[in-house]
């Protein structure tokens, strides 16, 4: 569907950005328990068949045969699922000296999964003997261009993404890097700690593993719910990958099949296909409208590069603090001085309305209005209308304080101070670009994001009226109620980021 949708959208002439990070297949994507083994030769055929670059190894036993075999096809190993176990006299294999000096040119990475019963995962007082290990084996690969990255994983030395970074950094030689594996941190961590985990551990990492997967109370699902086939699951690791990207990184992406059932033929062509997705979406610029889009009838709020568009409620001009426009943002600053809301300069009846937000506060607070009227109230910078709520729920000061419940009318979503939005709602985590969507048509509403409708009422109705009564607005005239009025941006005192504003009248 992505496919088909961003081929047709006649911006092929116009400057984009290109996701070029190689996509390759881990060893477990073949060799399975329950079916039989892939011969060479097959895994070949499958991956130049479904448009993957390469494939991921475990050990040296026939890695130099897989090395011929792939390069002939035109294909790569990208890395090599080496163990280290800290407890033995001999870590690795004795075998790996002898294949290495094999490997030259190959650029690939022996990431290694380190082993110990004497330590528990992540303690770091194992730390100078990993590091004396890794260095040793990182001086001995750099002759051949082999570089070693720390491989992150439940139950071992190296249990979390900071544990692996830490590592690196210590090890201290070029060739030694990190690893992210995102089902390992999902097992061990917080979404809420994924961007700074990333910008940690982006100065060394070297190889990221991805799979579909579901979000919420990762540390407590099973593995079936944390590996999917790429596209499937409620996290949306398109994000994640376009956080890496935009942040620089440059390195391979792996697709881990752990938890997948059945042949090769169950899943790779639909993690495939979201992959192929994944660079037709990062490919279209962002603030632009597409061919399909003008016919439609929608129009840009905001271009990437002026304020034309909106003004500062109950003022001619745009706000000279409290906004900027910032790498193709509009981005709501939280200047020492708050600029107030700011609204378009028209009023919208039925429309439906699309942007992406990126929240940077942690626990901020801001919404987008509609149906905003003009001159209400003392606060010449605030302005009265129906709010689709933007919040960073659990980080929030009246979440964590227990004065707002989860998924109540003050949540992310929520038509504030009247409806909650659905539970089932997947926010992107903090730092990551959020989808949302606003219908209007008539009496009918419907707040969606990322892709999922999670609101629905109508305003025509008895219970609307009666919500509205009972609210702190009940004394603002026609609030909620009038046949049109502006879309306005609210200035929170948090730092937000907006793009892709478009409208379309209905």
């Amino acid at each position: 569907m992505v496919i088909v949708a961003v081929a047709s959208l006649g911006v092929s002439a116009q400057k984009s950005r290109s996701l070029k990070n190689p996509f390759f297949v881990f060893n477990n994507g073949f060799n399975k328990q329950g079916i039989p083994l892939i011969p060479l030769a097959g895994q070949v055929s499958l991956l130049k068949k479904y448009g993957f670059e390469g494939i991921e190894h475990q050990e040296t036993e026939r890695l130099i045969e897989l090395k011929e075999a792939f390069q002939k096809a035109g294909l790569n190993i990208y890395a090599d699922y080496m163990q280290i176990d800290i407890d033995k006299p001999e870590p690795y294999l004795t075998d790996w000296k002898n294949v290495i000096p094999q490997l030259k040119g190959t650029g690939i990475i022996l990431w290694v999964h380190i082993h110990s019963v004497v330590y528990k995962p992540s303690d770091e007082a194992a730390d100078p003997k990993v590091v004396e290990i890794l260095q040793g084996l990182a001086d001995f690969c750099k002759p051949y261009g082999v570089k070693v990255a720390i491989y992150h994983h439940v139950g071992l030395l190296a249990q979390k993404a900071e544990d692996s970074f830490r590592l690196a950094q210590k090890t201290n030689r070029e060739n030694v890097g990190s690893v992210f594996n995102l089902c390992h941190f999902l097992k061990t961590d917080s979404e809420d700690n994924l961007e700074h985990v990333i910008n940690l551990t982006l100065p060394k990492l070297m190889a990221v593993s991805i799979s579909g997967a579901d979000g919420g109370d990762t540390k407590n699902m099973d593995w079936d719910r944390l590996i999917q086939p790429l596209g499937k699951g409620t996290f949306d690791v398109y994000r994640l990958v376009e956080f890496l990207v935009d942040k620089g990184y440059t390195g391979p992406f792996g697709l881990q099949c752990y938890a997948l059932k059945g042949a090769p033929e169950n899943y790779l062509p639909q993690s495939s296909e979201a992959w192929k997705g994944f660079k037709a979406r990062y490919a279209v610029r962002t603030n632009v409208l597409s061919d399909i889009e003008r016919k439609e009838g929608w129009e840009l709020l905001f271009d990437g590069k002026s304020t034309n568009f909106w003004r500062g409620i109950n003022q001619k001009v745009f706000p000279s603090t409290g906004w900027k426009v910032e790498k193709g943002d509009l981005v709501a600053c939280a200047d020492s001085a708050n600029g107030g809301d700011i609204i378009t300069q028209k009023q919208y009846g039925n429309f439906i309305l699309k942007w992406e937000w990126l929240m940077e506060t942690k626990g901020g607070n801001s919404g987008v209005k509609y149906m905003v009227m003009e001159g209400i109230g003392t606060n010449k910078a605030y302005g009265y209308g129906l709010e689709y709520q933007l919040l960073d729920d659990k980080n929030h000061p009246w979440m964590t304080e227990g004065k707002m419940k989860p998924n109540d009318y003050h949540t992310l979503g929520a038509l504030y101070e009247l409806y909650s939005a659905s539970p089932d709602k997947h926010p992107a985590p903090l730092g990551l670009w959020n989808e949302s969507q606003i219908v209007c048509k008539g009496g009918k509403i419907q707040h969606w994001l990322n892709g999922r409708m999670i609101l629905e009422c109508d305003r025509t109705t008895e219970d609307f009226r009666a919500k509205i009564a009972a609210s702190k607005f009940k004394d603002v005239p026609g609030f909620g109620i009038v046949p049109k009025g502006y879309i306005l941006l609210q200035d929170h005192g948090s730092i937000i980021r907006f793009r892709n504003l478009k409208i379309r009248e209905l």
